[in-house]
């Protein structure tokens, strides 16, 4: 079973293939050309069951869909295109939507990249203090009569305890920087890291936005592409994550599928708000619903990336803050009893 391609390689398939599609080559001879192009085996595998399976089938949808690696959503829209005559405009539109994707999820990473990084650095000159710095002013005490105790000997035992087991640290320290990097830059990571930033107070909207930013792209690539108001709804329930606007869309299906108008049934089912419903009814008075569905999208998506910034503009001075903190506690539970020993002698 070949497995799903990511966002990233679905938008340079795409792409490719609708730039190959427009410069006169069949769908046929577009395979055949990116296979010769692939620098990849997984690449190669795809592109070969393809171009195989278009050769019986004399269907690029049907290849896509037995192949497993693409999305139902995807498949459903290159169906469309090969029935219309326009799989280079559905091609096209598909690379534009999973763009789409990649920014939003590259606007993520960088958000929560920073904060992850600091944390990592602050906590390795903690452990630094605790474990070689801290030792240098025991030695110190100790030249004076002295013993380090209080704060600045726990702190001490915490250093000798961690010098003790360095290499356990070391394997922990090494697990915490891989679990960090695959924060950063797996995309398993980064979906953990988004519920986690969705739980916060106030940031419930984020998967909502996100949601509402895809369900419009996807509609507006439905519009262009040709399809009927009812199937742009449904291949739009494939990309929405929240239940409560799949219930909304679910509703929705249902009163086109009833007759109603797309502006009537969107309305009815409470998808959208009043001033999105007030533009989309313009978009489609004036002939230009896809424009408006796409200009929607980016709002939706300014919203999403616009509240994740903000609380990871609180987050960053927070870490900052907490961890500069936990370093001037060590140093003043060493300093402050050495300066009034300084004084003492001094006196």
């Amino acid at each position: 079973m070949i497995t799903r391609l990511n966002n990233r390689e679905l938008f340079q398939f795409c792409e490719q293939f609708s730039i190959i599609l427009r410069s006169g080559m069949s769908a046929i001879e577009g395979l055949t050309v990116l296979n010769d192009d692939s620098q990849t085996e997984r690449g190669k595998e795809i592109l070969s069951f393809l171009y195989k399976d278009m050769e019986e089938s004399g269907s690029l949808a049907h290849a896509m869909e037995k192949s497993g690696a693409f999305p139902a959503s995807a498949t459903a829209y290159v169906r469309t295109g090969e029935e219309t005559g326009c799989l280079d405009e559905v091609m096209k539109g598909l690379a534009d939507f999973y763009q789409k994707e990649i920014q939003i999820s590259d606007q993520i990473q960088s958000a929560v990249t920073y904060p992850l990084v600091m944390f990592g650095m602050m906590t390795a000159v903690i452990v630094i203090l605790l474990v070689k710095v801290l030792p240098v002013f025991r030695q110190v005490f100790r030249q004076l009569g002295l013993e380090m105790s209080g704060v600045s000997g726990a702190l001490l035992g915490m250093g000798e305890t961690l010098s003790r087991y360095s290499i356990v640290f070391l394997i922990l320290l090494a697990l915490i920087i891989g679990f960090i990097f695959f924060l950063t830059f797996h995309p398993k990571g980064q979906q953990l890291v988004r519920r986690a930033i969705y739980r916060f107070p106030g940031m419930k909207e984020i998967p909502a936005n996100l949601d509402y930013s895809r369900l419009c792209q996807c509609i507006s690539l439905g519009i262009r592409s040709g399809l009927s108001p009812e199937l742009c709804v449904e291949l739009a329930g494939a990309v929405v994550t929240q239940s409560e606007i799949k219930d909304k869309l679910t509703a929705a299906q249902k009163q086109l599928s009833e007759g109603y108008g797309f502006t009537e049934a969107i309305t009815d089912s409470g998808l959208f708000q009043s001033m999105e419903l007030r533009l989309i009814s313009l978009g489609f008075q004036a002939g230009a619903s896809d424009e408006v569905m796409g200009k929607l999208s980016e709002r939706y998506e300014e919203k999403s990336v616009g509240s994740i910034s903000h609380i990871v503009s609180i987050l960053e001075p927070t870490i900052v803050i907490v961890l500069s903190l936990l370093v001037g506690l060590i140093l003043l539970s060493v300093m402050m009893p050495l300066l009034g020993l300084l004084s003492e002698m001094i006196a």
